[in-house]
């Protein structure tokens, strides 16, 4: 099941790697952690940079993944973002603000995808 995971995990970044490329994003990083959690990707976008969770769900019999998203959540993607700021202050430099979207997925084998994104999901940091 681990192994499932996993891979279900590193579908769903490769589909928002592509997917926000496609709108003008450039991804910094990747799989950024921490002893707090994991940033998915961190990506740049006009002056700022993007702290982003992905989360893909095959189907919606369990909830969609945006129900996975909550103020736990949110809050462990602020203190993984403060450390990543803290451990690469060049990159830190080059932006003017910082803020934490995401990219929920939808996939199965039957079904287009559908990819939401939702910008901004916490306080901008």
């Amino acid at each position: 099941m681990k192994n499932f995971n996993y891979q279900t995990g590193q579908k769903g970044e490769a589909i928002a790697q592509d997917f926000l490329t496609k709108k003008g994003y450039r991804i910094v990083e990747s799989n950024f952690r921490t002893r707090f959690g994991e940033i998915d990707l961190v990506a740049a976008k006009n002056k700022k940079l993007i702290f982003v969770e992905v989360k893909l769900k095959i189907g919606l019999q369990f909830g969609s993944p945006e129900e996975m998203i909550n103020h736990r959540k949110i809050w462990q993607i602020q203190q993984t973002a403060q450390t990543f700021l803290q451990t690469h202050p060049r990159i830190a430099a080059q932006y003017s603000s910082y803020q934490i979207d995401a990219v929920c997925i939808v996939s199965g084998p039957n079904q287009a995808i559908q990819i939401n994104h939702y910008e901004n999901i916490g306080t901008e940091i």
